[in-house]
């Protein structure tokens, strides 16, 4: 049940909204159109009110996914770059990344909301033990230990989410979109234009939600050790991503 509603987690998280097709009738008819190509229900489609261009897809199933884009993306590509962007995000969708990373996310988050209840518990029980005269203390310790344990297991989980979807997986979504399209180059278009803002400030420290999206939304503020080890990208570089639909 909890994997059934992260969706909404997400999207809460991402502070995207639901609209209507009168809402914005070229986005709809557009998410309709890959629905009818791809033969799966038309998504949900939500906005997320921030100038930055992102976007992503999300939901266990194809019969209840969720497609997402900024305002930015409306308000900054031509209907072409958009409908390949849209196209990017029905290729997760058909692949069933998104139920790979919809489940990996629900578990990195229920592990982390875990070791923060028993962190807090033990702190509290220590706190009244003080109070009290109590010096003994090794249980609570014992329980912090534990709690730390789980925390680590939470932070290795956090990178094996990143991991969910591959930079092959990337690929793969790129190249689902200049299938459904026959126009790479509008997705190459629409990459160059988000590479220069993809960083959507909603999602700073939800690094397991911004895996989902088309471009890396963190990547400013991806440290030196980060860049050197490269552990933490989410994304292969839009540069190469370019380069792969260009050469189609």
């Amino acid at each position: 049940l909890m994997v059934l509603g992260g969706s909404r987690m997400i999207l809460a998280f991402a502070g995207a909204k639901p609209i209507a097709k009168q809402d914005s009738p070229e986005l709809y008819r557009l998410v309709e159109n890959l629905a009818i190509r791809t033969g799966i229900p038309t998504p949900k489609v939500y906005i997320i009110n921030d100038e930055s261009l992102n976007a992503f897809a999300t939901g266990f199933h194809p019969n209840n996914a969720v497609v997402a884009v900024t305002t930015g993306i409306l308000h900054k590509l031509d209907k072409l770059e958009l409908e390949a962007v849209l196209a990017h995000e029905f290729g997760h969708i058909l692949n069933r990344d998104t139920r790979v990373m919809l489940i990996a996310v629900t578990m990195v988050g229920l592990i982390q909301i875990f070791a923060d209840i028993i962190i807090r518990t033990a702190f509290r029980s220590m706190r009244h033990g003080s109070r009290g005269g109590d010096r003994k203390g090794g249980g609570e310790g014992i329980v912090l230990l534990i709690a730390f344990a789980v925390w680590i297991i939470g932070m290795i989980g956090s990178v094996l989410v990143q991991m969910g979807i591959s930079r092959r997986r990337e690929y793969l979504a790129d190249a689902e979109s200049a299938y459904l399209t026959r126009n790479p180059l509008s997705l190459a278009s629409a990459l160059e234009k988000i590479g220069a803002d993809a960083r959507v400030e909603v999602l700073d420290g939800k690094r397991s939600v911004a895996t989902l999206c088309i471009a890396d939304p963190l990547e400013q503020k991806i440290t030196s050790v980060d860049k050197l080890i490269g552990l933490f990208h989410t994304h292969p570089p839009l540069k190469e991503r370019i380069r792969v639909l260009k050469e189609m």
